[in-house]
């Protein structure tokens, strides 16, 4: 035994206020053995020894050989970073359990809540570090470039890292005062319903649990879900006002952008199912098509249904909906299957001779004339007798032929396009074809174009469209090239503005030297 047990005792003694006779009369000795104790002249026995430990609640080992205040230091030093740890990890139970507590409307609630403190903060962490970075700037400015700029990173890295600190700690404390401390509230108020209930179990049982007329357990319901806030803990009446403005921003965007296309929509099936009945003769196909258009008709009615009861705040009859939903795609499936079914009756045809005609049209020839195709037709020359041009155009019956020089007389151009008297036309032989399993493809664009000319004029039109095509590509190519010169000159303006604002950058560097 050493010195250290005198020390440590005088230590623990005043630390606690008490004068050796005090401590004597606590362990049953007389003041003059404290005192040849705490003098090292005598030591106590191994019963006194325990009883100072108990006393105390210090170890014996550290009474006797350590400084006793270094260890109660280290002690408090690992007792302060275990209640830390404790306290973090007991406040990441607590809001794990808050939300797998909270309703669905509550959880929105309080994240949106959450996202305008964090903004709130953001904007006023923004304003406090640039007032506090100006100042820095004044306070350093007869520093050197170099370290000035060094200084000032650094100072400003240290200004961001404290203010994120400070607002992480200011968002945990409002989540806490508002929604743990609530939340805490309401567990103690449910355990003083569990004591006040607990001598009527038989009734509590019977409201928790359905029974069979076996008397088997069916199931237990589930506990009510938390609601955040209720009336006795009103929100923040700013808060829930922009919840209720951006709620109502939200829903006129889905209106817009939803409802209103699903309405055209609906619209526009209506339209098709009363059309659909003019191709009756189809059969199957005809009642696939019937089938389909309705199955998609209710689909639509049921997402239409669901975007009204969301914008004026209506319950959905969810079993209905869903039911609904599902046997439409159902039923869609069937209709489907019937069209494929139906359309393996069809026959397809390249082309329907019936409804084509041949319209003849005489140009004069002249030095410059040139023939060119308006569309997708092809364009074949045929050697005759005749001096002059004459075309047959091969089109739609229920079209006409417009060329170029209906248009201007001294065109030397020709160049031909159709259009159609009466398009209604068109849509009776569609449907006829249809109703009687044929697809033909009728287009109301000119098909083929014959040129019948002497074989003079027929090298000159050759050579003249040559030429023409020659000046195109000409004109095209200056075209594209001036684009390319265009594109180049931008971007080298853009590396000159560059350039500039480095320069610039640089220059100010040099007058904060200064």
């Amino acid at each position: 035994m050493n010195n250290q047990f005198s020390e440590n005792l005088k230590k623990i003694r005043k630390e606690n206020n008490l004068s050796q006779e005090q401590l004597a009369d606590e362990l049953g000795v007389s003041r003059q053995a404290i005192s040849k104790w705490e003098s090292g002249a005598a030591y106590p026995e191994m019963d006194k020894i325990i009883a100072l430990c108990n006393k105390f609640n210090v170890n014996i080992d550290d009474l006797l050989h350590k400084d006793i205040k270094e260890t109660k230091g280290e002690e408090e030093s690992k007792k302060k970073i275990n209640n830390f740890i404790d306290d973090f990890l007991k406040y990441i139970t607590d809001t794990i359990n808050l939300f797998s507590n909270m309703n669905f409307k509550s959880k929105i609630k309080c994240l949106f809540e959450q996202v305008i403190i964090a903004l709130i903060l953001f904007l006023a962490s923004v304003v406090v570090f640039g007032v506090i970075d100006n100042l820095i700037e004044i306070l350093i400015q007869f520093l050197p470039g170099t370290l000035y700029r060094f200084v000032l990173h650094l100072l400003d890295s240290i200004l961001i890292i404290g203010l994120l600190v400070v607002a992480i700690i200011i968002m945990a404390h409002i989540f806490k005062t508002r929604y743990l401390d609530y939340y805490e509230k309401i567990k103690e108020d449910s355990k003083k319903e569990e004591i006040d209930t607990e001598n009527n179990v038989e009734e509590k049982e019977a409201n928790n649990k359905e029974v069979d007329k076996n008397n088997k357990i069916l199931y237990k319901k589930n506990e009510d879900k938390i609601v955040i806030r209720d009336p006795q803990h009103s929100e923040y009446k700013f808060i829930n006002s922009l919840f209720k403005f951006i709620i109502l921003i939200i829903k006129f965007f889905v209106f817009i952008c939803i409802g209103i296309p699903l309405m055209c929509c609906l619209v526009a099936l209506l339209f098709a199912f009363i059309v659909s009945f003019t191709i009756t003769k189809t059969g199957l196909f005809f009642v696939g098509v019937i089938t389909s258009i309705v199955a998609v008709t209710i689909i639509t009615i049921v997402v239409l249904l669901l975007i009204i009861n969301f914008i004026f705040n209506r319950i959905n009859d969810k079993k209905r909906m869903i039911w609904s939903f599902i046997l439409s795609l159902v039923v869609l499936g069937a209709g489907c299957g019937m069209i494929f079914i139906g359309t393996t009756s069809f026959d397809v045809l390249e082309t329907n001779e019936t409804v084509l005609q041949t319209v003849t049209k005489e140009y004069d020839m002249k030095e410059d004339t040139i023939i060119t195709s308006h569309g997708n037709y092809s364009i074949e020359y045929v050697e005759a007798d005749n001096d002059n041009i004459k075309i047959e155009y091969e089109l739609n019956k229920y079209c006409e032929v417009v060329d170029s020089t209906d248009i201007i007389e001294s065109n030397n151009m020709i160049s031909a396009w159709s259009r159609c008297k009466n398009p209604m036309e068109i849509y009776r032989e569609l449907l006829k074809n249809v109703n009687d399993k044929k697809i033909i493809p009728i287009t109301a664009e000119i098909e083929k174009m014959t040129v019948y000319t002497n074989k003079k004029n027929i090298d000159k039109l050759n050579k003249n469209f040559e030429e023409y095509q020659r000046k195109q590509d000409e004109e095209n190519a200056i075209r594209n090239s001036y684009a390319e010169e265009l594109e180049e000159l931008e971007k080298t303006n853009d590396r000159l503005n560059d350039r500039i604002r480095e320069l610039e950058d640089r220059l100010s560097l040099y007058e904060v030297d200064e």
